[in-house]
């Protein structure tokens, strides 16, 4: 069959690449101008005859007659014919006999595959139906996946389940084959400097003009524009090409004739399939004047099997459009580089390097790099309260077993996620039989202790056999509100239980749980002071009561600025100093760029420098992990590669992991991996001249990169003298510090001029010198950030 199905999809994106979208591969084309029923076969107790008292086209159809159930009528085997993933445009004419009442014809497919049996629905005549006063065309597009099927039937069934009607000139006609590898990743650059370069006019007149240009001295004007969907346009049927995904971006404005007027741009496909067309949106609607031009961009994976794809740019009113630059850019798939070193063997030695495990992110290539890089896995989303069980009593498995499975295979270990929590918990556990919110009482109180119980204790049962695999459990999360007097957050468990609630969940799970696996104490910005205060009290409240509990989780969901390394040391330090012999472990680690600025809504703006900034800050923190001594027992990054992360929104886009949106290794990995490697490592300084009069004497620092990368925003911080020889004096710095001397390319220098006033100073007056200095925008050379200072230091410098 895989013979078959490879045939199959060549011989179909052969004709297809031969006929375009004049003649597309017929599969089916039946008239019944040979007097015969051509295949075709009764499906349910029904009568097929070849007639001649109506026809679509020629002089003969086929009649259905003698049906008692809506879905009899005729049939065709498909069976070996039509080929998983390719796209197939199914055609009919209906009409019914003379005095039969108006019904809903459809198009059905019977598809049988691994053993199980569905009936699809292809195409329908509408509501009102087909008629005996003339032909009713019924067309739509049909697909199905792997695995072929073992059995394919096409049948023809109506609304009415007496109703005879007569059918012709049925087609299945291939539209396009199997997506796969595109045949061309050439893409699309249109700057129309020289002329329109391809692009037509969609309702509108087309011309190039050097009114106003993006880039260069031409753009393209479209007039005469007859409908808001009217404006330029270009044929992409052979650069975007199903299956495949393409960063698409257009650069728009209005002309100066357009005032302080405003529209709405957007860029769109239409997509032919056949004599199928549909419209989609590229990039939504954004606002376009005369003043500037904007950007309209958007990554977009094609999921359009056609037989031909135009690209347009509309607005919402008439008047005329620029447009310029013009680029269609083909994305390839992800793919790991199996080169590199593994994230958690570099760290062996220390501690266990987690990830997330979500549909979609344990299997393929996202699988792939988890099975390279990570050795412990914890649920993102599937382990928690809602997910397991949204109703009362029926608890769902499936992603959350799918992912213990995975880590079994491949030797992982597991983090279980997690149990009391104030967010995803279903609203029934807070309310009556009759879902009214519960009010605190001794009765409300007992109700949601016991549905807890019931739901943890339904929970490690069923991965009880599985229990080996895991190795802590996050048993209650984010209970602790600084700002009241007990510390506790005020949520529904709480209101409605005190902390029982919390206790609750620690000795039923541990009840449950052999003492292998940890029982965690779960949170966010453990390093704020009055939070570590009431952690603190907390725990020991847990403790003083018998209840269980084994280590204390820091989320570490962090930015750029903060929290400090120091900081982060200081909380570890502070609870293993009053616990003895807690675990604490990093569960959720992330560094987001966007708290304060500047804020980029696309991936693909985040400047290197910030790259290079993510590299330096996640190795002072995994240098912090380390330094701790074993405080720390393991450490959970929350995403595999920024192509999946909860921090980014529709309008900020976030670089918080340490693979990129292809997976390929960032700044960020070789942080924890390699610092050796991250931009501008080996940057030094030195003093490399001195010239001028005393009172304005001018040394010139050097500061020199010899790579890996680009030493970004170096700055000189300042410089400081102190006299070790000579008649005494007091030279005065006369230079405003800091100092920028902007990036620094991998093999180059540059330098800083620094003016001193010596006034009264010897000629062979000696002087210690201090210059510190840093790179990457302050995390490369800031101690206060965890990073080792670099300073250009001299013990005995003359004037």
């Amino acid at each position: 069959m895989l013979g078959l199905i490879k045939s199959w999809r060549a011989a179909g994106a052969l004709l297809l690449g031969l006929c375009g979208a004049a003649a597309q591969a017929q599969v089916v084309q039946s008239t019944w101008e040979d007097g015969s029923t051509q295949g075709w076969g009764p499906f349910g107790g029904v009568t097929l005859t070849n007639s001649t008292a109506a026809a679509h086209a020629g002089s003969r159809s086929l009649l259905t007659t003698g049906r008692t159930a809506t879905y009899m009528g005729p049939s065709i085997n498909l069976t070996g014919k039509l080929v998983p993933n390719a796209t197939y445009q199914i055609t009919a004419w209906a009409r019914l006999p003379a005095g039969t009442p108006a019904t809903q014809v459809k198009l059905s497919m019977q598809r049988t595959a691994g053993g199980t049996t569905s009936y699809e629905s292809v195409a329908a005549s509408g509501t009102t139906g087909v008629t005996d006063s003339g032909w009713t065309q019924i067309t739509g597009l049909y697909a199905f996946a792997d695995p072929a099927p073992t059995n394919l039937v096409l049948y023809i069934e109506s609304a009415s389940a007496t109703a005879s009607y007569y059918v012709d000139d049925v087609t299945v006609s291939l539209i396009s084959g199997a997506p796969g590898l595109p045949p061309n990743t050439t893409g699309l650059s249109s700057t129309f400097e020289s002329g329109t370069q391809g692009w037509f006019g969609r309702g509108a007149t087309l011309a190039t003009t050097s009114e106003s240009a993006h880039g260069g001295s031409q753009a393209l004007l479209a007039t005469a524009r007859q409908g808001t969907w009217a404006g330029p346009a270009y044929d992409v049927t052979n650069v975007m090409f199903n299956g495949s995904t393409y960063k698409v971006t257009a650069w728009v404005k209005l002309p100066a004739s357009a005032g302080s007027a405003t529209t709405q741009a957007k860029l769109s496909l239409q997509r032919d399939a056949g004599t199928i067309t549909t419209y989609h949106t590229v990039v939504n609607s954004t606002t376009v004047g005369s003043t500037a031009w904007v950007r309209l961009t958007a990554t977009y994976p094609v999921a359009l099997a056609n037989s031909k794809l135009t690209l347009y740019v509309e607005s919402s009113d008439t008047n005329p459009l620029m447009i310029d630059d013009v680029t269609v850019a083909y994305v390839p798939p992800p793919s790991i580089e199996t080169n590199l070193p593994s994230v958690a063997q570099t760290q062996s030695a220390y501690f266990p390097i987690g990830t997330i495990a979500y549909s979609g992110g344990i299997s393929g290539v996202q699988g792939d790099l988890v099975t390279k890089h990570f050795n412990s896995l914890v649920s993102e989303n599937d382990m928690k309260w809602n997910s397991l069980q949204a109703t009362q009593g029926v608890f769902t498995y499936t992603n959350a077993d799918a992912q213990v499975a995975f880590a079994k295979a491949k030797g992982m270990k597991l983090r279980g996620h997690t149990f009391a929590w104030h967010q995803q918990v279903p609203a029934w556990v807070f309310q009556d039989a009759n879902g009214n919110a519960l009010t605190p009482s001794p009765a409300s109180k007992a109700l949601v202790l016991q549905r807890e119980v019931d739901h943890i204790t339904n929970v490690l049962n069923h991965f009880a056999p599985n229990v080996a695999s895991f190795y802590a459990w996050d048993v209650v999360n984010e209970v602790i509100d600084p700002s009241q007097a007990d510390c506790m957050r005020r949520s529904s468990w709480y209101t409605l239980t005190g902390t029982d609630f919390i206790d609750t969940a620690f000795r039923t799970a541990r009840a449950l749980l052999p003492a292998s696996v940890k029982l965690y104490y779960n949170d966010y910005s453990t390093t704020d002071a009055a939070k570590l205060v009431c952690i603190q009290k907390m725990v020991a409240g847990l403790k003083s009561r018998g209840v269980p509990i084994d280590g204390i989780g820091h989320q570490m969901h962090i930015s750029l600025n903060y929290p400090t390394p120091a900081a982060v040391a200081n909380t570890v330090r502070t609870l293993a100093t009053a616990f003895p012999g807690i675990s604490q472990q990093v569960t959720e680690m992330d560094i987001k760029i966007n708290d304060n600025g500047p804020f980029y809504t696309l991936y693909e703006d985040i400047p290197a420098s910030v790259h290079a900034q993510l590299g330096y800050a996640w190795r002072n923190y995994f240098n912090t992990f380390r330094q701790l001594n074993g405080l720390i027992d393991s450490v959970t990054i929350w995403g595999q590669g920024d192509n999946h992360t909860w921090l980014t929104s529709g309008t900020e886009a976030e670089a918080p992991l340490l693979f990129d949106t292809s997976l390929k290794a960032k700044p960020a990995y070789w942080g924890v991996v390699d610092p050796s490697q991250l931009p501008g490592i080996n940057l030094t300084g030195g003093i490399a001249a001195k010239a001028g009069t005393a009172d304005a004497r001018v040394w010139t620092l050097s500061f020199s990169n010899a790579g890996p990368g680009t030493a970004y925003g170096v700055k000189l911080a300042s410089l400081t003298l102190r006299q070790t020889g000579g008649a005494a004096c007091t030279p005065v710095v006369k230079t405003v510090f800091p100092v920028s001397l902007g990036d620094i390319a991998a093999g180059t220098a540059a330098n800083a001029n620094v003016t001193i006033d010596f006034t009264g100073c010897a000629a062979l007056a000696a002087f210690a010198v201090d210059a510190p200095f840093n790179a990457a925008n302050g995390w490369h050379g800031d101690p206060a950030k965890g990073s080792p200072a670099l300073t250009i230091s001299r013990t005995n410098q003359f004037r």
